[in-house]
């Protein structure tokens, strides 16, 4: 048993734990969030669900592939059919990241058919056929030349030599959920270009409200100098209170959309840069552990990464990472 296996072993166990107690947390608390309980946030679900279980594989199999077990044909048989659950879950990943692009488009673009599109039975059918389409991926594996299996001598998951597993890595892997990726880069930076002229009406309106605000005191100043003597009165009137309320309401919905977006945004752009690593960027590197790295680790840390945006970006979540515990 060389040192360097290892090394290796505690490396993907570290980072697999870490993935796996941030996701495992994000399960729990999207489960029990009242607001959550939506299709964006069953999304985030099956997303999380997706993360642990690649998560588990690499501090489960991949060490036993390389410290204990023998290379035998059973061995590698099973060995093909925990790297096809491997590519399960990262359709299910990717898929979940075209749901959500495209939920965060609507909410922005046509918020007020969003109800509509995403009421509770076709939330459902997108969901299925997010699993379905996943499960159609992982059909290919099931070809006695097209296997997907993690080699222990290289430290990474790798498609069979052959014109079938050609196809599988560089055609379908690769070229296909790059396009995804960056199709819904694209979408977001809609969304973004949406979400700024948004903004920029509001800060109009704003200014707007400003200066007639400025325009109501100097009067009332005015008139009370004219009835100093006089009754006071009451300024505020339920009209004023009503839109001070949906006024608050309304920013506090946009603010949230905002949220969703840039957290959307992270986890794609987090995608797109190991999809990179794994195909073009490891191709310039010769050592195992460089490889390695830029293959297997990118892999990993993409799955802790996207865990981690959904943490950074929700309150109650981030509140009970913090504090490690899961009630309050």
């Amino acid at each position: 048993m060389a040192t360097v296996d290892i090394f290796v072993c505690i490396i993907f166990a570290s980072i697999g734990i870490i993935s796996i107690v941030i996701n495992s947390i994000c399960i729990i608390k999207l489960l029990r969030m009242v607001e959550m309980q939506n299709i964006f946030g069953n999304i985030c679900l099956t997303h999380c669900i997706s993360n642990f279980f690649v998560s588990l594989i690499y501090i489960t199999w991949v060490p036993l592939m390389i410290l204990v077990l023998p290379k035998t044909d059973f061995v590698f048989y099973f060995n093909t059919k925990i790297g096809q659950i491997g590519m399960f879950w990262w359709y299910i990943s990717i898929y979940c990241h075209v749901l959500v692009c495209i939920n965060r488009f609507i909410a922005i673009y046509l918020p007020l058919k969003y109800n509509s599109i995403f009421n509770d039975l076709r939330s459902k059918i997108f969901l299925c056929m997010l699993w379905i389409v996943a499960l159609l991926h992982i059909i290919p594996y099931f070809f006695p030349t097209c296997n997907y299996y993690f080699d222990p001598d290289l430290y990474l998951f790798s498609f069979a030599s052959s014109n079938c597993g050609n196809i599988l890595g560089n055609e379908i892997d690769f070229r296909i959920t790059t396009i995804y990726v960056i199709l819904t880069i694209f979408i977001d930076l809609l969304i973004c270009i949406k979400l700024i002229l948004r903004y920029k009406k509001i800060m109009n309106k704003n200014e707007i409200k400003t200066v007639n605000k400025k325009t109501v005191l100097f009067h009332f100043d005015f008139n009370r100098k004219l009835n100093v003597f006089g009754n006071s009165r009451k300024i505020t009137k339920k009209s004023q209170i009503k839109e001070t309320v949906t006024t608050g309401a309304s920013s506090h919905k946009q603010t949230m959309k905002t949220k969703f977006f840039i957290q959307a945004f992270l986890q794609n752009f987090i995608f797109l840069v190991e999809i990179l690593s794994f195909y073009v960027f490891s191709t310039y590197f010769t050592t195992k552990l460089s490889v390695m790295a830029f293959t297997s680790c990118a892999w990993e840390l993409c799955h802790m990464l996207d865990g981690l945006c959904l943490v950074i970006f929700n309150k109650e979540i981030r509140k009970t990472l913090i504090k490690c515990k899961f009630c309050y």
